[in-house]
């Protein structure tokens, strides 16, 4: 697959930022990091014939011990998505669609994806067969914590299962012992679910049935990979390719194979956050730091970054940075002046000067219908320790369901921030006393910030 490899770091000039009568702009252009790709090849086709060896012998086995195990009949399956946030995720998005099906079958760069597009890629004697989805950002962090969950996209039964091979390639040169597992579904169509997390893969065996949203496994990138992600490889009853997704250009297969298939653009913000270094750790299979910080002093550089799933060119982010008090530090819009990116991310500066008070600021970023949202502080200990007690009384804490509020004065909002930054609970305008539900939570430290009075006042809650 396609991947990258390092950071092409673009300057890029305040021309390109658009800016509305009145907006307040920060003092340096954002610069562009977006990935450099590598087109080599994916597997080999004796490779390919030795996995349709396998699977003829395993399921001789799976006859031997249940004769009627492949009784075909119907049609072909509708699909789920194949994959899913693990339990507890608190992140905005996790993953990116890095290539589809190449239907243009003369190879060498000639490339056309179900969509009429070249969301794809090939290599010289070969084109790229599924559909991958990639983690973003921080793959090889994510990988390890077993973010990305691979599930069943439709119900079947286990025809070939491979672990125990290395997860951290990053290269891709045909390196056959990929973890994984391959799926007959009732109609004889298959689904190949390939680049497992070593070890992070079901206890069922070759034989066993699963259920459709059943988990498989956690993407890695075993076998012929550069990155951690999932390869989703389709075959009807004939072992004819299919591209399971719908489009002007699919010549494979005329209609969708999803039960609500995705659209082809899902532009988004998988991440946003503050840092305290320009640095951005991407050395194969090693755990990135991401130089995250959310306390910051006067005479440092706040470094505000959105990471972006599906970036187009002329596409407009409207970002605001409030003070403490609420008033507004800066305000404008970029326009994305860059090719369509998958994954790319954006990266401002933001000088603190003596000028800037004391608290808590809130960075807002509202791109392609939706708001995202992380917090800073100056001069505090944000995430560290409570701040300001003032007035108010939060009780009880820990909590595992609700939590109370109490204050002198008219409670104005409520917002919880998991300790990274990023927004998880807003309610509605409070009175002086309010009650929380925080049940749907996971377990772990939040910070609640409540608006009292022009006033933010900053407490840690644990949920149990």
């Amino acid at each position: 697959m396609k991947t990258p490899l390092f950071y092409l770091i673009f300057g890029i000039s305040t021309a390109m930022i658009s800016q509305n009568s009145g907006k307040l702009v920060p003092p340096n252009a954002p610069s562009l990091h977006t990935p450099s790709i590598e087109k080599t090849e994916c597997i080999t086709d004796a490779q390919r014939q030795e996995v349709r060896r396998q699977i003829a012998l395993n399921k001789e086995r799976i006859l031997r011990q249940n004769p009627n195990a492949f009784q075909h009949k119907g049609n072909s399956p509708l699909f789920v998505m194949p994959l899913r946030a693990k339990a507890g995720f608190d992140d905005y998005g996790y993953y990116i669609v890095n290539n589809q099906v190449d239907h243009n079958l003369t190879p060498n760069g000639n490339l056309l994806d179900y969509e009429c597009g070249q969301r794809t890629y090939d290599w010289a004697t070969g084109n790229h067969e599924g559909t991958d989805y990639v983690l973003w950002p921080y793959p090889w962090k994510r990988m390890q914590e077993e973010v990305m969950e691979v599930v069943a996209a439709a119900p079947g039964t286990i025809i070939d299962k491979r672990d125990g091979h290395f997860d951290l390639n990053c290269v891709n040169n045909g390196n056959p012992k990929w973890n994984g597992i391959i799926i007959e579904h009732s109609d004889g169509s298959q689904a190949w679910y390939w680049h497992f997390k070593d070890g992070a893969i079901t206890s069922k065996n070759i034989g066993d049935t699963v259920s459709e949203g059943e988990y498989l496994g956690a993407a890695g990138s075993s076998g012929s990979s550069t990155i951690p992600h999932l390869h989703f490889e389709i075959y009807d009853a004939g072992n004819n390719l299919i591209d399971p997704y719908q489009g002007p250009c699919n010549s494979m297969n005329f209609d969708s194979w999803f039960v609500n298939q995705p659209d082809y653009y899902v532009p988004a913000i998988n991440h946003l956050s503050t840092h305290n270094s320009t640095n951005f750790d991407d050395d194969c299979g090693i755990v990135e730091n991401t130089y995250e910080e959310l306390n910051f002093e006067p005479g440092e550089i706040v470094y505000f970054r959105i990471f972006y799933r599906d970036l187009q060119t002329d596409s407009d982010t409207h970002i605001t940075v409030r003070r403490p008090d609420n008033s507004i530090l800066y305000d404008y819009v970029f326009t994305s002046p860059w090719p369509f990116y998958t994954g790319a991310y954006a990266q401002w500066e933001y000088p603190v000067d003596g000028s800037w008070p004391d608290g808590v600021y809130t960075i807002t970023a509202e791109f392609a219908g939706n708001t995202y949202e992380t917090i800073f502080g100056v001069n505090t200990n944000l995430g560290i320790e409570e701040l300001d007690r003032s007035n108010i009384s939060i009780y009880p804490n820990p909590t595992a369901n609700q939590l109370y509020i109490k204050a002198n004065s008219q409670i104005e909002s409520i917002i919880l921030y998991v300790l990274l930054g990023k927004k998880v609970v807003e309610p509605a305008p409070l009175a002086k006393n309010a009650e929380l539900n925080i049940a749907s939570l996971k377990t772990g430290m939040y910070l609640a910030i409540i608006s009292s009075e022009g006033k933010k006042t900053v407490r840690k809650i644990v949920k149990e």
